[in-house]
């Protein structure tokens, strides 16, 4: 096992993979997923509202960091009321008093800032992330972390200023080019990078920014470890994106019951070895992948859509 660390730990740091600005934090995957994980509750997403996002599950979301950001969700029944989620987040605060939360895909501004505003009360690290012409209308006396989401190129890059994390939606020619131009943002930035149906209309190498170094990945999803989602309708994912996968249903289960089910811990321990062909692969502890992506492009959830390397095993 300790080889298996050193080799992934060469991998991460070689000439490979391309370096970025120094303020980028993350490209292409949830800014967590080089942290290691525990085992435990560690994060919730709180997808508030059907949504009003310009990429809209029935047409496919294309996007790497789609579960955090402002998509239009299909609602199955009712969506969860505000004083719901409230009670959600109390009951998270219970479980882990350290934990962080998100709150995304709302309907209305207000309803969110309201929510994010009450997980920051209880002292738990919260972030809203916002559609760029609602950044305005957040409260700059806040104690959240104000993500504001961007797609490059459709979105003028106004008000950053009053936000304390840029969240980018672009192509990767577009990442690239920002690379070389820089932009003028000193907070953090996430780059959010959209992804075509298929391999074949891909025009990028997805190993290069696909690089972590995790000491839990050869036991934990770097992604969806210590994570449950949950949606508008009060539904339990383990990711917002795999919306078809429900592991509990929180107005019917407290939280505590929820997060001990060996349904949701399957995805929390599911590793690269568990993958076919990526069980064989040199790179598998360094190369974050999206299984939402791979599900929506292939149906499955172990799909191999946008692996370069395929053909080698």
């Amino acid at each position: 096992m300790v080889a298996a660390v050193e080799e992934a730990k060469s991998l991460a740091t070689s000439g490979i993979f391309e370096g970025e600005l120094s303020n980028i934090i993350t490209v292409s995957k949830p800014p967590w997923v080089s942290e290691p994980h525990t085992g435990k509750l560690e994060r919730i997403i709180l997808l508030v509202g059907e949504g009003k996002g310009k990429f809209s599950e029935a047409r496919g979301i294309p996007r790497s960091i789609g579960c955090l950001g402002n998509n239009k969700l299909l609602l199955y029944r009712e969506k969860l009321s505000v004083s719901k989620f409230k009670r959600v987040i109390d009951e998270f605060k219970s479980l882990n008093p350290n934990g962080e939360v998100y709150v995304t895909n709302y309907d209305d501004i207000n309803d969110a800032v309201e929510i994010a505003m009450h997980a920051a009360r209880r002292g738990l690290k919260t972030y809203l992330i916002a559609r760029a012409e609602d950044v305005p209308n957040v409260p700059e006396d806040r104690s959240f972390k104000l993500v504001g989401e961007y797609i490059y190129g459709e979105d003028g890059l106004d008000h950053l200023d009053k936000i304390d994390i840029l969240m980018l939606v672009m192509r990767y020619k577009e990442y690239k080019s920002l690379i070389k131009e820089g932009i003028d943002f000193d907070g953090e930035i996430w780059i959010d990078i959209l992804y075509p149906g298929s391999f074949k209309f891909l025009d990028f190498n997805p190993v290069e920014i696909r690089k972590i170094y995790n000491p839990s990945a050869m036991t934990y999803s770097p992604c969806m470890a210590g994570l449950i989602a949950i949606s508008p309708e009060g539904f339990v994912t383990p990711c917002p994106l795999l919306r078809k996968i429900i592991v509990g249903d929180i107005t019917k289960e407290s939280l505590r019951k929820i997060v001990k089910k060996q349904k949701l811990r399957r995805f929390w321990k599911l590793t690269k070895d568990d993958i076919e062909p990526c069980s064989r692969c040199s790179f598998r502890y360094v190369c974050h992948d999206c299984r939402a992506l791979e599900y929506q492009a292939t149906g499955e959830l172990f799909g191999m859509e946008f692996c370069p390397l395929l053909d080698f095993f």
